[in-house]
């Protein structure tokens, strides 16, 4: 083998590896402890994180979620009447919330007791249960009125001149309806009862219902 070709085969050999050394230098970063700049000085990173102010604070959103107190209704439906042959009482404290200045709604519990004496006959009537009511004002004035009741009734019949007694209980749902003005947080509404239970404690047919709330 020459030299000629020796020289040749060596530059082919040694060219490329001299080439990557080369480029391999280029890529290389000489950095300085003393420099701020130095990307491989380990420094604590500073984030400053702004508060938002619109954002809800937890006091905030737990205030949103409970009910205002001063929006809080409460009333009582009281009815009584009592002659020789008749008595009737019944009473229910009512508990609403004003959700709007259109829209109030609550619940309650009622009691209902009658009893009618005939010459021989008596009767007696118990009924217990609880309703759910709303109240809609389309205007200031004017109210619409819904409520749906559910009631548990015991009754006694006896006749003296027979010796007949019967007792029944059971079940007495009513849904009524009504409309009529509102004066402040009083409503005087004309009412009908849908259901027209024979047990119904509400009237046959249209009735007046008063209500007052504190």
């Amino acid at each position: 083998m020459n030299i000629k070709k020796i020289i040749y085969i060596s530059i082919l050999v040694f060219l490329p590896l001299i080439s990557l050394c080369q480029l391999y230098g280029q890529n290389i970063i000489t950095t300085n402890n003393n420099d701020s700049s130095n990307i491989s000085d380990t420094q604590p990173i500073k984030i400053k994180l702004q508060s938002n102010q619109n954002e809800l604070r937890p006091s905030s959103i737990y205030q949103k979620r409970v009910l205002d107190r001063n929006k809080f209704r409460y009333g009582a439906n009281l009815g009584l009447s009592f002659s020789q042959n008749y008595s009737y009482f019944n009473f229910g404290p009512q508990v609403g919330y004003q959700f709007n200045e259109y829209f109030m709604s609550g619940t309650g519990i009622k009691y209902y007791y009658t009893k009618i004496k005939n010459i021989s006959e008596i009767y007696r009537n118990h009924q217990l249960g609880f309703n759910i009511f709303g109240y809609t004002y389309p205007v200031k004035f004017i109210t619409l009125f819904t409520q749906a009741e559910l009631n548990y009734l015991w009754s006694a019949y006896s006749d003296n001149s027979s010796g007949i007694t019967s007792k029944a209980q059971g079940l007495v749902p009513s849904l009524v309806v009504g409309g009529g003005f509102r004066f402040g947080r009083s409503h005087l509404t004309l009412n009908y009862d849908l259901l027209q239970h024979n047990n119904s404690p509400y009237p046959k047919g249209f009735y007046t219902g008063v209500s007052v709330f504190f």
